[in-house]
Formats: C-alpha cells, sequence, structure tokens
C-alpha cells in the first residue's frame, strides 16, 4: 500500500476511535455521572455522598411536621411538589456540611455530640420524655436527632475557621470612616424655649405683661397655664427643650433661631395663632470626638467584613457543592448540577433561581425549633408548641433550608 494511503487511512481510523469514545462517555454519563438504582442523589468527594430513596422519604416525612401536614401527599398533589425540595434541600446540605468539615479537616468526638445533645435535652427541653415526645411529633428518630446535632457542631466549627476571630479594623479605617461620615457625629445648635400661644392676642398681650414683670421659671408657669392653649406645652411652663432647626413651623423658628437668650419676643402671627417666647438657653452645636465613638465605629467595620465574608464563602460553597451534586430525574431541585430551570411564563424572561441569603447565626438545630441567637440558644419544647404544627415555618436546621431553594444557612456553614 502505498505510504499516503497508509497515513489517510490511520487518520480516518483515529477520527472513527474518537467518534466512538465520545459515543461510548455519552453513554456511560462521563462528567454527569449516573446515580445508582435506590438512590436519590450523589455528591461527589463527600463523606456517604450517596443519598438513598428510604433517606429521603424519612427527610419528606420531616418537611411535612414541620409544616402541619399530617400524611404526605401523594406527588400528584400540588402541595408535593414544595414538601419533595424542601426534603432533597435538607439532604443535600447535610452532605454538603459534611463534605465541607472533611475538606477542612474538622472532627467532632463521640463525647462532644453527646454533651451537646445531652444539654439539649436538658436545657431546652425540661428532660427526655418532652425531647422524645418532640422526635416523635417530628419524625425522627433518635439516630436522626444525634446526626442533626453533629452538623451543627461541624456548622459552628466551619464558621469559626470562615469568620475572623479579631475584627480586623486597622485604626486608619477607623478614622477614615468618621471624617467621611462626619455629619453624623455632629449635633447641631439646639435652644431651650418658653412659649405661650393663643389664638386671642389680646391674651398674648396680657401675658406678655405679666412676664416683664417677673419672667422666672414660677411665673412662666402660672402664666402658661392661664393663657397659653398649647396643650404640650401649658403645664410644663411653656418649655420646649432641645429645640433645633426644621422643628417648628416658619414664623416660630425664625424668631426662636434669632432672639437673644433671656429677651422675651411677641407676640408675632403665626400658623396656630399669636405667640410669646424667650430662649432661656441655647445650647451651642458639638461635634463628638473620635475617642467617644471609635469602638462603635470598629464594631460597624468589623459586621460589615464579616457580612461579607459569609456572603463570599456562602457563594463558594454553593457553586462547589452544588457542582458536585447529581440527582435522579425525579428529584431535580436547583441544588443538583443536572438540574435545569423551567423557563418564566413571560416571554423573554429570563429564568430565575431563587437563593436568598440566610444572615448568620439563624439556624435551629432541629427543624422547626425558633431560631436562636448565635451560635446557638434556647430550643423551645414541643409541648409549648401548637397540637399538629412543628414549629414556626421557616426556622433553618443544619442541612435543611426554607421553601423555595435558598442556600445554606451562614451558621450551617457560616455564609453557605
Amino acid at each position: 500500500m502505498p505510504k499516503d494511503r497508509r497515513i489517510v487511512s490511520a487518520v480516518v481510523l483515529a477520527a472513527l476511535l474518537v467518534v466512538l469514545l465520545v459515543v461510548v462517555a455519552i453513554a456511560q454519563g462521563i462528567g454527569n455521572p449516573s446515580v445508582p438504582s435506590g438512590d436519590v442523589a450523589v455528591v461527589e468527594d463527600t463523606p456517604d455522598g450517596h443519598i438513598t430513596t428510604a433517606e429521603f422519604q424519612s427527610s419528606l416525612e420531616q418537611a411535612a411536621a414541620l409544616q402541619g401536614v399530617k400524611k404526605v401527599p401523594p406527588p400528584s398533589n400540588p402541595q408535593y411538589s414544595a414538601l419533595r425540595d424542601s426534603a432533597m434541600s435538607d439532604v443535600l446540605l447535610g452532605r454538603w456540611v459534611r463534605g465541607e468539615a472533611a475538606d477542612r479537616g474538622i472532627t467532632l468526638s463521640d463525647s462532644e455530640i453527646s454533651n451537646r445533645l445531652d444539654q439539649i435535652i436538658k436545657q431546652d427541653f425540661g428532660g427526655q420524655k418532652q425531647f422524645e415526645q418532640y422526635l416523635k411529633q417530628a419524625h425522627f428518630t433518635s439516630e436522626q436527632a444525634r446526626q442533626r446535632v453533629e452538623l451543627q457542631l461541624l456548622s459552628n466549627e466551619i464558621q469559626k475557621q470562615v469568620l475572623p476571630q479579631d475584627s480586623g479594623v486597622s485604626d486608619s479605617e477607623i478614622e477614615d470612616f468618621y471624617k467621611a461620615n462626619l455629619s453624623q457625629f455632629e449635633q447641631p445648635e439646639t435652644r431651650d424655649v418658653r412659649q405661650i400661644l393663643n389664638s386671642d392676642q389680646a391674651k398674648v398681650e396680657r401675658a406678655k405683661s405679666l412676664l416683664e414683670q417677673d419672667d422666672s421659671a414660677a411665673s412662666w408657669k402660672k402664666v402658661a397655664a392661664r393663657f397659653s392653649t398649647d396643650k404640650a406645652t401649658k403645664d410644663s411652663g411653656g418649655l420646649r427643650a432641645g429645640v433645633a432647626e426644621g422643628q417648628s413651623e416658619p414664623a416660630l423658628e425664625d424668631q426662636v433661631f434669632s432672639a437673644e437668650q433671656g429677651q422675651l419676643v411677641g407676640p408675632f402671627k403665626g400658623q396656630s395663632g399669636y405667640y410669646l417666647i424667650e430662649v432661656e438657653k441655647i445650647n451651642p452645636a458639638q461635634t463628638t470626638p473620635l475617642s467617644d465613638v471609635s469602638k462603635q465605629i470598629e464594631q460597624q467595620l468589623a459586621q460589615g467584613k464579616q457580612q461579607q465574608i459569609s456572603q463570599d464563602f456562602q457563594q463558594d460553597f454553593l457553586d462547589k457543592w452544588r457542582s458536585r451534586t447529581f440527582c435522579a430525574d425525579d428529584y431535580l431541585i436547583d441544588r443538583c448540577e443536572n438540574f435545569t430551570p423551567s423557563l418564566q411564563t413571560i416571554p423573554g424572561a429570563p429564568p430565575v433561581i431563587s437563593t436568598p441569603a440566610v444572615p448568620p447565626g439563624q439556624t435551629a438545630v432541629f427543624a422547626g425549633q425558633p431560631i436562636p441567637a448565635l451560635p446557638q440558644g434556647p430550643i423551645q419544647p414541643a409541648a409549648a408548641q401548637q397540637p399538629g404544627v412543628i414549629g414556626p415555618p421557616g426556622a433553618v436546621p443544619p442541612g435543611a433550608v426554607p421553601q423555595g431553594g435558598a442556600p445554606p444557612p451562614a451558621a450551617t456553614p457560616p455564609g453557605g
């Protein structure tokens, strides 16, 4: 065979092999792993990344209990879709938290988990009996409760790694903020003023003649009570303390801020009647020094930095674990890499995936429990809740999300 023909044949064969490999790859799902039978999803690079149908069904019952639904409706029921999405979000986020903890080398001892669980049972439920009653209502087993506590502890440890332990705010940043926002720390001039108000000018003239003889506080109290119709000041000697510009009708304000201290001014006509005033004290404008507000500014800037770090981590966390998550066709939600959002009904409108952020610390250990303070707080016992309702809607446990597919709460893990 001539040399040129052999070269052509080799090129054609190579091309055929490439096409064959592509076909095989597509058939086998390379780059988009198939979900094994009996599983609803696979999360790559995390301990025990296979989520079984049984695990999903358990989460589905818990989601239904959280919404006060006594029995999970069939898939044909419109309510089922929302419960399914909530249940899938719950189990997926649980895997994500464990995967993130493993990536960061975070581990917990059995005693740490047991001690925290015992603390919750004693302090937040009032004892084992009430705790078991709650678990029954919420469709949790004892082992699932322990896993929930473990997830919360892992989330707390992730939060410690993500958020800085110190403020990270420099003196120059504090000073720059102070200068840029100086108006926030300025206190304008104010005046303490006494006034008589009456629609009858003659009565105001009579009040003035009495006060010209004696303008003491005691005299003002008597005269205002007798002649003033201003309900807000007539019983306090006509006194308005700390009056700033912009707080009075125009005619009154002009006189208040042009009068000398101790001078009777009036009667003059305003919108509400005739006034007689006397400026008792002038409080000059002041600027609060930086030394008095530096701690306040530092806290404000530190919170801003932590919020930004939390938001950045939240997005990174979501992107990282979504790209490793693949779900079976009947269980697809927007947390799955192979999820395809449905188009909006409005022509030309882009598809929208709801992923609102949840602020740091707004998470509870068990589904349906009130959201505690950072890092964890009291959990209301089930006995105090309404019958048939497992906690208020919107409480976010580790491994669960609010309806609508929100990204993981910032404390489980922080920002994620």
